[in-house]
């Protein structure tokens, strides 16, 4: 898509230059994450415990999932979430 907008906004420019253009747009694709929308919470933040917590399991993140999601307020994930995984461990 963002090359598919460089194409409508560079009419005139030549093959040369929109072959440069892509990959300047590939280079910066791989450089960012690419942002997840609202309504997908779960994602972002499995996205986000695993980012902080790179030795954690699948198993371990949704548990921290499901205790934030048993709590007031947002669904953003918190390093206090953790405490989910004593609770998980637990059972």
């Amino acid at each position: 898509m963002p090359f598919q907008k460089w194409l409508k906004n560079n009419s005139g420019k030549t093959y040369s230059d929109a072959i440069e253009a892509y990959h300047e747009i590939i280079k910066n694709k791989k450089l960012q994450k690419n942002p997840i929308d609202s309504q997908f919470q779960y994602n972002t933040y499995i996205r986000d415990f695993f980012n902080d917590n790179k030795d954690k399991t699948l198993k371990q993140a949704i548990a921290c999932w499901k205790y934030k999601k048993g709590l007031r307020g947002n669904n953003k994930y918190e390093r206090s979430d953790l405490i989910a995984l004593s609770i998980y461990e637990r059972k």
